[in-house]
């Protein structure tokens, strides 16, 4: 079949199924060509945070190694930049099983964390194990503090310039993405708060320009020299003061590894 043919073939299918189009909108080829065309003269940077580990290892804790979850690398990411900084007030969107919660309650004074209701899931027609396993690992700690809504819709003017870190987990869709990070810069104590989002990787290394989309149309312009994706993890972040920075290089050889010692704990 020729491109001609092929060409046809996929209109006809989305005047039949419109639906179809979102798709093609959602291509990461498509995507990467949006961000290039809007942003292109911000080269996207990476950091290495993980040295610091070489001195000092961290425990991560707890960890279910069940699907949804974010690598061992992003907890320690959240533990090393809550260290590093002296953070106090962390503000999470995106609870799940509660174990970026519960991974960094010990470093920090107070822990904000926002999902939908349960009764939300269940009319969503999630079924009742899932809806059971959010908050499972953070509900019982006592600086969480577990808060309910859409962050769409949800009053988080109580919050605001409240928090020294607060960590994008939530819907990863562009326009989310942007919503939740224009929330994000309400809720930051002082221009020294730290921004983190999640899944602005599709892997540990390529980048996720559906999630990158949202985060540099929310960020004034003059921040953007500040975002990086993190190397080893799937997060980006942005540091007000800056850092060593290196150009990404995909596939490259490894010049890091990590030692993982696995105990397992029954519930």
């Amino acid at each position: 079949m020729n491109k001609v043919s092929k060409f046809f073939k996929a209109f006809r299918l989305i005047i039949k199924q419109p639906s179809l189009l979102n798709l093609i909108l959602k291509d990461e080829d498509v995507l990467k060509r949006s961000f290039i065309k809007e942003f292109g003269q911000q080269q996207l940077r990476q950091i290495d945070v993980f040295a610091s580990l070489e001195a000092s290892p961290l425990k991560i804790t707890p960890y279910a190694f069940l699907s949804g979850s974010s690598m061992v690398t992003d907890f320690a990411l959240l533990q090393i930049l809550c260290l590093q900084n002296s953070v106090e007030s962390y503000f999470e969107i995106g609870t799940w099983r509660g174990e970026s919660a519960a991974n960094v309650a010990p470093y920090v004074q107070q822990v904000f964390t926002l999902n939908l209701p349960d009764v939300v899931l269940q009319q969503m027609g999630m079924n009742q194990d899932y809806i059971a396993s959010h908050r499972f690992f953070s509900q019982k700690l006592n600086n969480v503090s577990h808060l309910f809504g859409d962050s769409a819709s949800f009053d988080f003017s109580p919050y605001h310039q409240k928090c020294d870190l607060i960590f994008i987990d939530g819907d990863h869709s562009t326009a989310a993405v942007e919503r939740d990070t224009r929330t994000a810069l309400l809720l930051r104590k002082s221009e020294q708060s730290i921004l983190v989002w999640h899944d602005a990787k599709s892997d540990a290394e390529y980048p996720r320009y559906e999630v990158l989309l949202g985060i540099y149309r929310a960020l004034p312009e003059e921040l953007h020299k500040n975002v990086y994706l993190v190397k080893h993890s799937l997060c980006a972040v942005y540091l007000p003061q800056g850092a060593p920075s290196s150009t990404i290089q995909m596939n490259a050889l490894p010049n890091r590894l990590f030692e993982i010692a696995v105990t397992s704990k029954a519930l």
